[in-house]
């Protein structure tokens, strides 16, 4: 890839760089000083303080690769994408001096307009359909908050004893074991339900057979699944630490803190006004397809480039106005 980008990357225009604190992405961004050539850098949340906190993440050899690499290539960046107002306020302490674009992710809303019955994942899980349903949908890692959502969801069944809770995603790291123990001791019984895998249409069934979609993490740089939750019609509750939480508050979603009672009652509220739920679900579903669909973040990321390659002093053979 070195000696690709040695020999080619002078032909481009602009290059768009994603993530950090790897040598494909360090070695381009540094080439891409070196060769003159106008980039942007979208660091994927991993410049948020609360992975700073954290022992795996916060190593001097790291620490030390940023200073040496990482922060010269992001200070010399024509500019720093983020994916939320939130993600780069986060990142504000740290001084970069780029400057500052928001684009948000965008999803491609065709795959949404026509929406798969329901009943599908009810009928995989053996529920009813008037069953209340509450989906937690992601990664089984550490920072989702499922030790929150697993005694928030213990409250919500002692007062709502039909309740059932799907958690559904891949556990690479073993973490799913902590989450089952916790089921355990909450005495949740054939209550919570565990499904690794879901393909993509069955991840839509599942949004659409849910009557709540809940998210409590403890960062999240986007929160991709809380879009496609939403643009599935379902009624979303998120922690305050989801970097789009403002924007999801805007679409009818539900804001709550890192607190196991606050996310408790958020999900009961839901779970407990169908007709309310229904309008929070119609009006997060146009809400994404205003605000996330792929047009409109092109058009967005578009105008980022062009004002990129303008204020760039680069002239030569690979410099020329862009063509939309």
């Amino acid at each position: 890839m070195a000696k690709w980008l040695d020999k080619n990357l002078h032909q481009f225009d602009i290059l768009h760089i994603h993530g950090l604190y790897r040598f494909p992405v360090t070695y381009a961004a540094w080439q891409a000083r070196r060769a003159g050539v106008p980039h942007l850098i979208t660091p994927h949340g991993s410049l948020d303080p609360f992975l700073y906190k954290q022992s795996r993440y916060n190593l001097p050899l790291k620490r030390l690769y940023e200073r040496l690499f990482d922060f010269p290539n992001l200070n010399h960046a024509g500019a720093i994408h983020y994916t939320a107002k939130e993600e780069a306020e986060r990142a504000s302490s740290l001084g970069l001096l780029a400057k500052t674009v928001i684009v948000p992710n965008g999803i491609d809303w065709e795959s949404y307009e026509d929406l798969p019955e329901k009943g599908l994942f009810r009928k995989r899980l053996g529920i009813e359909a008037q069953t209340p349903l509450a989906l937690f949908l992601g990664r089984i890692n550490f920072k989702k908050g499922l030790d929150l959502l697993v005694p928030a969801f213990s409250r919500v069944a002692r007062r709502t004893p039909a309740a059932r809770l799907a958690v559904v995603g891949p556990d690479n790291e073993g973490y799913g074991a902590k989450v089952r123990g916790w089921c355990r001791q909450e005495c949740l019984g054939d209550r919570v339900f565990f499904v690794d895998y879901l393909g993509p249409d069955e991840v839509k069934q599942a949004y659409v057979d849910a009557d709540v979609f809940v998210l409590p993490s403890y960062t999240e740089n986007f929160g991709m699944t809380v879009v496609e939750a939403m643009a599935c019609g379902c009624p979303v509750v998120i922690s305050d630490q989801v970097n789009i939480w403002r924007e999801v508050q805007e679409g009818g979603g539900v804001v709550v803190g890192l607190d196991v009672e606050a996310i408790a009652e958020a999900i009961v509220e839901v779970l407990s006004d169908s007709e309310k739920a229904r309008e929070r679900g119609a009006g997060g579903r146009a809400f994404v397809r205003e605000r996330y669909a792929w047009p409109r973040i092109v058009e967005e990321l578009t105008r980022v480039y062009e004002s990129i390659i303008a204020e760039s002093p680069r002239k030569g053979p690979g410099h020329r106005q862009p063509e939309r």
